[in-house]
């Protein structure tokens, strides 16, 4: 659920909160909106956990159903510090989260995203990662020094302690409480929650300063401001035709060194609606609509993609890690009632292997499929 999906409820008391807190509290009222938005955001996933503790606890079979992890002992320690969580966790001793938790969460994301299924994840463990395409360069010979350089043309490190994602969590008591493999069940979902969002704007236009190289940023090319320089946005993309599509194949082929069989579409749910899908669909001529791509295209439509802009994409060739999750608590807090607030922390980085992995372009610019008619004279005979 997203801020603008909460009940008008919530957010008069939000905003009636923050309105009538004095100067010196302002703090205070802010900790207690996130809390407020937070708890109303996952109401639904804070029961379900709850109901699955009580069911499981005198029920078996159903906790096997489950499919409930096993911890490992860091695991369990680390889970353990939420029981007393302000004791556990200060903003004086942070505690890591371990990197179990951490590829699992990763590997949960990217089953969710629909985006990030196209990144490579470089696991959690490590602080470098290399980030390499293949080159076509290949020899039987001895590998010469000329040879070499052209290889290690292709390939660069990714420094992954570099940039901080950072995301705001609440522990419920209700959750505290239970058992550690549902307190496990119920951080993994909402940080994944907290996660996908953060890499997924990464992912398209980090500015490569405070925050991965974004592809709709150029790699090797900054700002006064040592922030990434965004990409040209094409406007030769009309129609999804083959000889509409070329220059983009050719692009993404980077010169030939890389097949492309099958391309990924990220636009705004809105162009998708007033752009894409006219372009993308025709009337048959038995009735009814299809595809007219002549290539596989898969759309993926996300609010973090800006109105008026759109990506083709490759999967594969974009490389994201995270490294070094740690958790403390909000340091202006005072003891809430029902929830604690942490903030969880990461280093992460990410960038494709060349700026031709993917194509920018003005969704606007595209037109509607039209089915072509073709005229036929008869000539009539006397």
């Amino acid at each position: 659920m997203k801020i603008e999906d909460l009940s008008q409820e919530v957010k008069d008391k939000v905003k009636q909160l923050l309105e009538d807190a004095p100067a010196d509290q302002k703090a205070d009222a802010i900790m207690q909106s996130i809390e407020m938005i937070q708890e109303a955001t996952h109401a639904e996933l804070i029961g379900q956990v709850v109901a699955e503790a009580e069911r499981a606890s005198h029920d078996a079979e159903y906790k096997k159903q489950l499919g409930l992890r096993n911890l490992s002992q860091e695991e369990k320690k680390f889970y353990e510090g939420f029981k007393d969580i302000r004791q556990s966790i200060t903003a004086k001793q942070i505690d890591i989260i371990p990197t179990e938790i951490i590829d699992r969460t990763l590997d949960d994301v990217k089953k969710a995203s629909p985006i990030l299924k196209l990144v490579n994840m470089a696991p959690a463990n490590v602080k470098k990662w290399i980030v390499a395409s293949h080159s076509g360069a290949a020899s039987w010979h001895g590998l010469t020094e000329a040879i070499s350089g052209e290889l290690s043309a292709e390939i660069s490190a990714l420094n992954i302690e570099l940039h901080t994602l950072s995301a705001y969590l609440v522990i419920p008591k209700a959750i505290r409480e239970l058992s550690l493999e549902f307190v496990d069940r119920y951080f993994m979902a909402i940080l994944s929650e907290a996660m996908q969002d953060g890499l997924v704007k990464g992912y398209l236009d980090g500015d490569g300063k405070n925050a991965p190289i974004g592809i709709f940023r150029q790699i090797g090319t900054t700002n006064s401001d040592a922030t990434n320089k965004a990409k040209t946005v094409v406007n030769n993309i009309t129609k999804f035709s083959p000889k509409g599509l070329a220059e983009t194949r050719k692009t993404l082929t980077n010169d030939g060194k890389r097949v492309v069989d099958k391309l990924y579409l990220i636009c705004n749910p809105a162009d998708e609606a007033e752009y894409v899908d006219p372009c993308m669909f025709g009337e048959a001529l038995t009735g009814g609509y299809v595809n007219k791509s002549f290539i596989d295209i898969e759309k993926i439509p996300d609010a973090n993609c800006p109105k008026g802009k759109a990506a083709f994409t490759i999967e594969g060739y974009y490389t994201m890690g995270t490294t070094g999750v740690r958790v403390n608590e909000y340091d202006q807090t005072k003891a809430l009632e029902d929830a604690d607030l942490i903030i969880a922390k990461c280093y992460a980085n990410g960038r494709a292997v060349d700026d031709n992995v993917a194509v920018i372009f003005d969704v606007t610019k595209l037109e509607e499929y039209v089915l072509p008619v073709t005229q036929t004279v008869i000539e009539k005979t006397v």
